[in-house]
């Protein structure tokens, strides 16, 4: 385990070929690495943990596996990783195939991957992209651009800003903090639309949701 003294929020920059990603904000003055492989008894994820690199520099964490030019799914090795960081951090991270677990409050969160899943507790703005795979967010405090082509996506509290959600295959949920006025513009090729946002008179909407999905049922509610 690495650590770094981090009084500040910290961003956090991750390149891996596959495995498990926890981030883990709470409030703390320091930032800790862990790097183990997936399976402790497959060689190849133990060569792939050895070969991952961390740095920190001027509030920038940066962890990463060094360049391949064979890095094929299944050949690259898998890894777990865990990094304990301040509240409000901001995350980038990218993986061919990887499960990505949020928790606490994060900052904003920007994730790309082939396939895998996305399960945040709380974070300030998303940009979160599969092939396929479900995402889920616990609190979205601001603008975000979601999508996956297989899998649900779920929002259980959006509070502010313009949210766009787009699955070809699968369920969108999406709620509204209570007391927020939101208004929902949403498309299925195959399924229901189930709305029942609440817009105060006259009120411009604080939470505008775009939904989309090729196959698949949309619902958005008011909390």
């Amino acid at each position: 385990m690495q650590k770094f003294d981090t009084p500040a929020t910290v961003s956090a920059v991750l390149d891996i070929p596959a495995g498990r990603i926890r981030f883990i904000a709470a409030d703390r003055a320091d930032t800790t690495v862990e790097v183990l492989p997936a399976d402790a008894s497959r060689s190849r994820d133990v060569k792939a943990a050895e070969q991952i690199e961390t740095t920190y520099d001027d509030g920038v964490l940066r962890v990463t596996a060094p360049a391949a030019k064979n890095r094929v799914l299944g050949h690259s090795g898998s890894v777990e990783i865990t990094v304990q960081l301040p509240a409000g951090s901001h995350i980038e991270a990218k993986a061919a195939a990887a499960e990505l677990r949020g928790v606490g409050r994060l900052g904003d969160v920007v994730f790309e991957a082939a396939q895998g899943s996305v399960k945040l507790d709380e974070t300030h703005g998303a940009r979160l992209t599969l092939l396929a795979g479900d995402i889920e967010v616990g609190r979205l405090g601001g603008t975000a651009q979601i999508s996956t082509q297989k899998g649900d996506l779920r929002i259980a509290e959006a509070v502010r800003g313009t949210v766009a959600l787009r699955t070809e295959q699968g369920d969108i949920s999406v709620g509204a903090v209570h007391g927020v006025s939101a208004a929902l513009d949403a498309g299925t090729g195959y399924g229901r639309i189930h709305n029942t946002l609440k817009n105060a008179d006259g009120a411009a909407a604080g939470l505008t949701i775009h939904a989309t999905t090729a196959h698949g049922d949309i619902t958005a509610r008011s909390l």
